[in-house]
């Protein structure tokens, strides 16, 4: 499984005070930053078990000019890594917002990719200044998800807490692998997904269930152009969705909104225009919620019939065997897919790829 960096203690700017040498009695200030990590799985229940050398670099936050930077090591069994970084004078300090990035020194860039996704995903946080708090319980990723270098990167806010509904997760990463190989039509085992995304006439409506940050919806309209996503979720993921979506660098042609989505009350007009594909992401791990998905995805269905849904998710215990069986219920068949991503000791973990259909002579009663 890939692992994060995250901040148990976001940086700050730390105060101390040092005797000026030999006769004069005045001090002098000295600034230092300082923060606590960890690197941890998706779900944040464990923790990377093998030595990695990290780069921290502390740079001004609207140019990310370094202003300087350290090297450390995590090691393997810790839970925590504290960092310091100075000391600096006030002077030094006073003049910008900073931001704290910390990357695994292997991987100068996060690339997606199956040959390319680094095991360790760097961070960079939220703005901190002289003579303010910590800064936000936030980190950013910047991925990168193409090859041509005057793309810009994926920027995606995920948050440093216990909010597993605000982070980032396996599947996500791996959609997007799939998505961008789609879209260039050579998906080697979903030829369903390669036909609908590299083949199209008209705009792509895309409705993403479960979207937590916005990570796999936001990437799809930053890779392909003419689409209209419509993410969605529970209202507590509103504010860092629309954190997200102001930092994206969408196609010109292509859009992505938010609306909120209880699976338990779905509104009858949730989408105004037939829809082409539903994304699923890693939203399969609470068996309790399995019978609402599934009779979410069959309102959908029923009033787009064409409708492709691509699920993604990374087996976390047998109880998720139920949502196959629910969907086989409801007449859906799928295509399927495995990918692989990195894991420590030269391992890798699977995600899961469906992409399914509702099979046509389906009754609708």
């Amino acid at each position: 499984m890939v692992y994060y960096i995250r901040f148990l203690k976001p940086p700050k700017f730390h105060q101390e005070k040092k005797i000026a040498k030999q006769s004069r009695p005045q001090q002098k200030k000295s600034v230092s930053i300082t923060a606590l990590i960890c690197i941890t799985t998706d779900l944040g229940d464990d923790f990377l078990a093998e030595d990695v050398d990290l780069v921290a670099t502390w740079a001004q936050r609207a140019s990310r000019k370094s202003m300087d930077q350290c090297t450390l090591q995590w090691r393997a069994g810790s839970r925590q890594l504290a960092i310091s970084m100075g000391p600096y004078s006030v002077d030094q300090v006073a003049q910008h917002d900073a931001v704290l990035q910390i990357r695994s020194q292997a991987d100068p860039q996060d690339v997606l990719g199956r040959d390319t996704t680094p095991l360790v995903i760097s961070g960079c946080s939220a703005s901190f200044q002289w003579q303010s708090d910590a800064a936000q319980k936030l980190i950013q990723r910047e991925l990168h998800i193409s090859e041509n270098k005057t793309i810009s990167p994926l920027r995606i806010w995920e948050e440093t807490g216990n909010s597993i509904a605000r982070h980032i997760w396996d599947a996500a990463l791996a959609s997007i692998i799939l998505l961008k190989e789609s879209i260039a039509g050579n998906s080697p085992d979903t030829p369903i997904l390669n036909q609908l995304l590299a083949t199209r006439d008209r705009p792509l409506q895309v409705v993403e269930l479960g979207a937590g940050c916005g990570i796999v919806g936001i990437a799809l309209a930053t890779m392909l152009d003419g689409c209209e996503v419509l993410l969605t979720d529970l209202p507590e993921v509103e504010e860092i969705v629309t954190r997200n979506l102001d930092e994206a660098h969408l196609k010109p042609s292509s859009t992505v909104d938010y609306q909120t989505l209880d699976w338990d009350e779905p509104p009858a007009d949730l989408c105004s225009q037939p829809i082409d594909l539903i994304l699923v992401s890693d939203c399969t791990y609470n068996a309790d919620s399995l019978p609402t998905l599934v009779s979410v995805l069959d309102r959908l269905v029923r009033t787009s019939p064409k409708a492709l849904v691509l699920v993604a998710l990374k087996r976390r215990h047998e109880s998720e065997a139920v949502f196959f069986d629910l969907m086989e219920s409801a007449a859906f068949s799928a295509q399927s897919a495995n990918l692989q991503i990195p894991a420590q000791h030269g391992q890798t973990d699977q995600i899961e790829f469906y992409c399914y259909q509702r099979d046509p002579i389906a009754p609708l009663s």
